[in-house]
């Protein structure tokens, strides 16, 4: 039962007037009608079973054994054969050519045999040749050729190895003054070398190494000078186990000079070298031993026997950084064919003699980061008898030649470097500086020997304080390979004989730059500049260097 109620307003009435008014109005709505279902009535039968019927006839099972004998098989198993892998071609000739300024032509090439594990042999060539320079034109031309054969052959047990080959350094004494011009023909210097080599060494593997190596070498200049040399040098590991081994190494210098004032007359160094290699703990490696040297140099006015000391020590602090440390001795041997390739303006009849370094000192430290950057960085002490240094001869006959003044004290110098180094599979870069300072009384000893009444203190004559060097190479998808080396080099000073003063030489910065263009596996392009900024410094007085040099050219591996 539910009510409901209802009220409703004229809204015309309530708008004007209040006249009339709807009363009030109950409406009740009654439902009580139910509605009912009758209970269905739900009633399933069960379907019975249908009656089985028996099987006529009836089945019987009989169990019999069968005999079965398979014949044998044997299939024609063919095993897959794989087809051999080409063998790679591999270009090991190759032939390089091209052209720059100051009328510089390049050649070099390369031939050897290829894949052959018994034996290799080939030739190398090179030349490259400037006909004009940085002082008046063809007076400052200058060139070098060198043409090798080399040859090795090997079996199981040993290997032997040879070559044979010919140097020409060609240059000109153009340090003359500016206001006399000589003939060129008067000022040409040009050394000639001959050479001759072969090793013999061990090829299996054993707890006993060896190697035997011989050399001799012929030099001959532009005047009277020749010298002749020979080198043997022997060098032998015994293993003893995995942390311990015995060094021993000989070294044998024959050495014979003559010139227009000096005879024909050997000099001779023998040198003898035991040493002991042990890691007494985990992390530390030592080295003991003794340099033994004799040599019948004539300064000093008596043949003498040298011992020197030989030790040194590696320690790993960590993983992948390493401590080092030496002290050394030794009889550095000077010859004219190290001055000639040093500085191809000595004088001739210059006095050779050995540099005796009693005792150098030398420690420092080495290590890698990431696997990718390496770094170092190190000092040394050493004390050095009889050390040569250069003089520019300022006389008309000598055009500026420099001779060689050896030190009649002691010189003492100290080094210094860092280094650090970067690579990748596409990119290269080494970082490394050098410094250097010595204590010296050269100076001294060559204003005396000319006559000049003046002291100068310390001056290491034509030596420098300080070299910086940038190398760099970036590979860029296989198919150009840049190159950008940089060079710096300076505190060199020398003795200007004319006006008596130290003049100390600009320093020398030297950028080159190399681009490879590869246009196929066997062709390529390349294109080099060198002192890009076109600095005519000087590393020896009055002989400037060629400003700025391009060659372009091409290669052919085949």
């Amino acid at each position: 039962m539910s009510f409901a109620q209802v009220k409703a307003q004229d809204k015309k009435s309530e708008k004007w007037s209040n006249e009339g008014e709807i009363e009030k109005v109950e409406i009740q709505i009654t439902k009580d009608r139910q509605i009912t279902l009758p209970q269905a009535a739900r009633n399933f039968e069960k379907i019975p079973p249908r009656p089985a019927e028996p099987i006529k006839p009836a089945i019987t099972y009989q169990y019999k054994t069968i005999p079965f004998n398979a014949p044998d098989y044997s299939p024609g198993i063919r095993p897959l054969k794989l087809k051999d892998e080409p063998i790679s071609k591999i270009y090991g000739n190759y032939l390089s050519v091209g052209f720059g300024n100051y009328s510089s032509p390049y050649a070099e090439a390369y031939f050897a045999n290829k894949r052959d594990k018994a034996k290799s042999y080939g030739a190398q060539l090179y030349h490259r040749s400037f006909m004009t320079g940085p002082v008046d034109g063809k007076n400052s031309a200058s060139g070098n050729t060198e043409i090798r054969l080399f040859g090795k052959s090997m079996n199981n047990y040993v290997a032997l190895n040879g070559y044979a080959g010919y140097e020409n350094i060609t240059t000109h004494f153009y340090g003359y003054p500016p206001t006399a011009i000589p003939d060129k023909s008067a000022i040409r210097q040009s050394y000639n070398i001959f050479s001759a080599g072969g090793e013999l060494e061990n090829s299996k593997l054993s707890d006993f190494k060896y190697s035997l190596k011989g050399s001799y070498s012929y030099l001959t200049d532009h005047y009277a000078a020749s010298e002749n040399l020979a080198i043997i040098n022997f060098g032998s590991q015994y293993k003893i186990d995995k942390t311990s081994r015995i060094d021993v190494g000989v070294d044998y210098y024959l050495r014979d000079r003559k010139d227009q004032l000096f005879p024909s007359k050997i000099r001779n160094i023998l040198k003898v070298r035991p040493s002991y290699n042990f890691s007494p703990i985990e992390n530390l490696s030592l080295k003991t031993g003794i340099n033994v040297v004799v040599e019948n140099d004539t300064i000093g006015h008596q043949n003498k026997i040298h011992f020197y000391p030989d030790v040194s020590a590696n320690y790993s602090l960590t993983g992948t950084l390493q401590a080092y440390a030496a002290l050394t001795g030794d009889v550095d041997r000077v010859s004219l064919h190290v001055l000639a390739r040093e500085n191809n303006w000595i004088n001739s009849n210059i006095k050779l003699f050995n540099t005796n370094r009693t005792a150098e000192f030398l420690a420092g430290l080495r290590g890698k980061v990431a696997g990718k950057v390496s770094y170092g960085a190190g000092l040394s002490f050493a004390n050095l008898k009889n050390l040569y240094f250069y003089q520019a001869d300022s006389s008309k006959s000598k055009q500026n030649k420099f001779n060689v003044f050896y030190d009649k004290g002691s010189t003492q110098r100290t080094s210094f470097f860092g280094e650090l180094n970067y690579a990748t599979d596409g990119a290269t870069l080494g970082l490394r500086g050098d410094f250097f300072s010595y204590t010296t009384s050269i100076a001294d000893q060559v204003a005396a020997y000319y006559g000049i009444a003046q002291t100068y203190g310390n001056v290491a004559l034509q030596r420098p304080t300080y070299k910086v060097a940038l190398n760099s190479s970036f590979n860029i998808y296989d198919k150009i390979i840049l190159k950008v080396d940089f060079i710096a080099l300076g505190g060199i000073k020398t003795l200007d004989i004319k006006t008596k003063n130290i003049i100390a030489l600009n320093p020398a910065a030297d950028l080159n730059f190399k681009i490879d263009y590869r246009v196929s596996h066997q062709f390529l392009i390349f294109l080099n500049f060198n002192n890009m900024l076109a600095s005519n410094y000087q590393l020896y007085m009055n002989y400037p260097v060629r400003g700025f040099q391009v060659l372009g050219g091409a290669s052919w591996s085949f």
